[in-house]
């Protein structure tokens, strides 16, 4: 429910600020930095002491955005903290809550098609690398293979230079350190980006 408000809280914001234009050229590359917070939970599925719910974590990264005409290739490079929290029930009937904090490096590569200028719908594989697998409190697989879905919007006028980016990533890899149980990383992502567009010839 929260997640719904802040999307439709982003989207009327935002809406006006939408560029008409993503680029003066058709075809062509930039870099980009960016950051932003993941709303994580893991999925849980078997036997589990844990009951799982919803963290907000930070994310940080840069991204090579490339243009042809309506098509797009995106591939990123981040650091972003998955997880969430765990409830688990005590025998007094009272419940502890303790936070799970995967940290992951993880290359996003995406492929966009612009429907209209300003607006970028785009989906692809995200291939992460734990940090801290293995450790306590760490996820039990080192890696993980995702599917992300989302969308890039280009501002206006004195926000030229920015982007915001919603993408949800299902992962697919059971990363729980339980024999007992599969866990699966949940994820949606907010991020602002700062667009380093190459200087116009004069």
């Amino acid at each position: 429910m929260h997640t719904n408000r802040l999307l439709l809280f982003v989207f009327f914001v935002t809406s006006p600020l939408f560029l008409k234009a993503q680029s003066d050229k058709p075809i062509g590359g930039h870099f980009g930095i960016k950051f932003g917070a993941t709303f994580t939970q893991i999925a849980i599925q078997g036997t589990s002491a844990n009951i799982p719910h919803r963290a907000l974590e930070p994310h940080l990264g840069v991204m090579y955005r490339y243009r042809y005409n309506r098509w797009v290739i995106q591939p990123e490079g981040l650091i972003a903290i998955k997880g969430g929290t765990f409830q688990q029930e005590q025998l007094t009937g009272a419940r502890t809550t303790t936070g799970v904090s995967y940290y992951y490096a993880s290359l996003p590569i995406l492929l966009g098609y612009i429907p209209t200028e300003g607006l970028t719908i785009q989906a692809g594989p995200e291939f992460s690398y734990a940090l801290n697998s293995g450790q306590t409190g760490g996820p039990g697989a080192q890696s993980d293979l995702g599917v992300a879905v989302g969308a890039h919007y280009d501002f206006l006028d004195m926000l030229s230079k920015f982007s915001l980016h919603i993408r949800y990533i299902h992962g697919l890899t059971n990363v729980s350190p339980e024999n007992t149980a599969t866990y699966y990383n949940r994820n949606l992502q907010v991020s602002l980006v700062y667009n380093l567009y190459k200087k116009k010839k004069k």
